[in-house]
C-alpha cells in the first residue's frame, strides 16, 4: 500500500507539470474536494438535484479565495454543483455510462 503525503503529491506535479493553467496539486486538491464535498453535502442538501447544484454553485461562489488551493477547494464544489444540474436535466447517467466498479 502506498501513503501519498502532500509533500509527494507536490514533487509529482513538479516532475509531470500542469495540465493547462494548473498544476497537478491543484487538480488534486479539486478532485479531493469534489469528492469529500459531494460525500458531505448530500446527506443535507441531496445529490443530482437543480436544488443541490444551485446551493454548490453559491457555496463556490461565496468561498474565500485567498490562494490556489482554496481555490481548487471552490472548483471543486462548483463542478460538482454543474454536475448535479446536468445529472438532473439529462435524468440520470447516460447510456453506455458505467456506474463504477466495472472494467
Amino acid at each position: 500500500m502506498v501513503i501519498t503525503t502532500p509533500l509527494k503529491v507536490k514533487k509529482m506535479a513538479k516532475i509531470l507539470g500542469k495540465v493547462g493553467e494548473l498544476g497537478l496539486d491543484e487538480l488534486f486538491v479539486t478532485g479531493i474536494s469534489k469528492q469529500l464535498g459531494e460525500r458531505l453535502l448530500s446527506g443535507f442538501i441531496g445529490n443530482s438535484t437543480l436544488m443541490s447544484g444551485a446551493i454548490k454553485i453559491a457555496i463556490a461562489s461565496f468561498m474565500p479565495k485567498g490562494n490556489k488551493y482554496m481555490k481548487s477547494v471552490a472548483m471543486g464544489i462548483g463542478v460538482d454543483g454543474i454536475e448535479d444540474i446536468i445529472v438532473n436535466l439529462l435524468g440520470g447517467v447516460s447510456a453506455g455510462a458505467s456506474t463504477g466498479g466495472e472494467i
